[in-house]
Formats: structure tokens, C-alpha cells, sequence
């Protein structure tokens, strides 16, 4: 990996090929970059719950566009839906906008390369960023983001953090598991550095939403630790898991979690 981290055009050939053999795998499937459906509809849920009806919108790392769909079944919004996958995105535009409250278009585009200049309410990311194997470009990445927000807009990150990791993995250890870590084609940020970054780009830190916490405790430490104890198979959606999807989120026990900002609403 660290030769990935040096080497811009080597890891950006391993992503993609990665998303290559997603979508190839997937097709138009919700599961597809998420097997856990469980997980899935919680992300859904709660990025929705920060957007307004009416507002242009960004989605960065949109996939196959299943998400982006049920998305805007939910919120009548006007959005742009990108990838920097070309096979994601032919499967997303391939998906059915029935049932879709506002506009929604699909386009191949890079965040790296993202030139937008103060043009939408609304910018949310959709573990998007952790695919960016180095900090400097991740980096590049939210200070693009950044410059396409209106004043007074919100970006929304939905990515994962070693904090919420690290929780995770003290629980793990405690019932006798093995930790877990980040994907080959992952690079999990730093929720502090961010906050202190994007703070330099004019946006204020105004919410952290653990939402997936409890719900990862129990299908990641707790259900695993009684599956190895009882010699059962790990299987993803459980009916035993979904139980903790529909309690309240407590702590801080998942990587995946949504950062909120706001951009200042000076002018400049």
C-alpha cells in the first residue's frame, strides 16, 4: 500500500479496476459496494434526512446509482449524481427513475478534477473520499468539494474514520476477535485533521452523526463473537443483526459516520 500512496496513476488503476469487477458482480443491485443491506438502508435514511426539497444537489461516489434513486424517491431535489467509475456510471444510467420526486442525472466525473465554482445547496459524499489512498489528494479532494458549495451550503460526508474504528476493534479484541481494517482499495481518514481542513476552506463543523454505531456493535463484535462461540457461519443480513439496525445509535463503535458542514455564508 505504500507504494500506492506514492504512485497517483498505480492506485487509480486498482480502484478502478476494483469498481470494474463491482459493477460487472452487482449490476443495478442495492447490495452493489455494500453487501450489508442493512447498512445500506441506514445510509440511505440518514442522507436523506439532510436534504431539502428544492435544492441542487452533488452526490460524489454515487456507484450504480441504486442509492442515488431511493434517495430521490424520498426528497424532491435537483441532483447530479457522479462517479469517476465509467462502469458505475453506464449501470447507473440504466436504472429505473420511477418513482423519483425531483431530477436526477448520472455523469462520469472525478472529484479530483471537479471545477464547480459556488453551485449547489447541497454537496454529500458516499465513501467516496476513503478511495483516495493518500491525504493529499483526499485532501484536493475536499477542497474541490468545498469550492462547488453555495454560501451557506452543506457538505455532508459519509466516509469512514479510525476513530470509530479503533472503538470497534477494542470491542473485538475484548470478546476475543480478530481486528478489523480498512480494504486494500481504502484509506480511512482522520476525523480531526478534516474538521481542522475543511475549517480552512470556510466551512464550519456543525454535526457528527454516528448513525451506524450501534447497529456495527452488534453485527460487528457482539454477533460474530457468538457466531465463532457457537461454531456458525458469519452471514451478512442476519435476521439476528437487523434486530440492532432499528435501535438507537449509542457511541461511537462503526467507521462509517457522516460529518456535516456548512459554508460560510461572506461573500467572497
Amino acid at each position: 500500500m505504500i507504494l500506492l500512496k506514492k504512485n497517483n496513476m498505480e492506485y487509480q488503476k486498482l480502484v478502478k479496476q476494483h469498481y470494474k469487477e463491482e459493477a460487472d458482480k452487482s449490476k443495478l443491485s442495492l447490495a452493489s459496494t455494500m453487501a450489508d443491506l442493512n447498512t445500506r438502508h441506514l445510509e440511505i435514511e440518514n442522507l436523506s434526512s439532510y436534504l431539502k426539497s428544492g435544492k441542487k444537489c452533488l452526490e460524489i461516489g454515487c456507484g450504480n446509482g441504486a442509492s442515488s434513486i431511493e434517495i430521490s424517491k424520498k426528497v424532491k431535489v435537483d441532483l447530479l449524481a457522479t462517479d469517476f467509475s465509467e462502469d458505475m456510471i453506464v449501470m447507473a444510467k440504466k436504472q429505473s427513475t420511477k418513482g423519483v420526486k425531483g431530477k436526477i442525472k448520472f455523469q462520469e466525473q472525478d472529484v479530483l478534477s471537479l471545477k464547480y465554482n459556488k453551485v449547489f445547496d447541497f454537496i454529500f459524499t458516499e465513501r467516496c473520499i476513503i478511495n483516495l489512498l493518500n491525504w493529499e489528494d483526499q485532501k484536493k479532494a475536499l477542497k474541490n468539494m468545498a469550492s462547488a458549495l453555495k454560501n451557506g451550503g452543506k457538505l455532508i460526508l459519509l466516509e469512514a474514520f479510525n476513530d470509530g474504528l479503533n472503538e470497534l476493534n477494542s470491542c473485538r479484541e475484548e470478546l476475543g476477535l480478530d481486528h478489523v481494517g480498512p480494504a486494500y482499495h481504502n484509506f480511512y481518514l482522520d476525523k480531526e485533521p478534516v474538521i481542522d481542513y475543511l475549517k480552512g476552506q470556510g466551512l464550519k463543523f456543525i454535526e457528527e452523526n454516528n448513525f451506524l454505531s450501534t447497529y456495527f456493535f452488534g453485527s460487528r463484535a457482539l454477533y460474530p463473537a457468538i457466531a465463532k462461540a457457537n461454531k456458525k457461519e458469519i452471514k451478512y443480513n442476519s435476521v439476528f443483526v437487523k434486530f440492532f439496525s432499528m435501535m438507537p445509535a449509542i457511541g461511537n463503535y462503526s467507521q462509517l459516520k457522516i460529518l456535516v458542514f456548512q459554508k460560510s455564508t461572506i461573500k467572497n
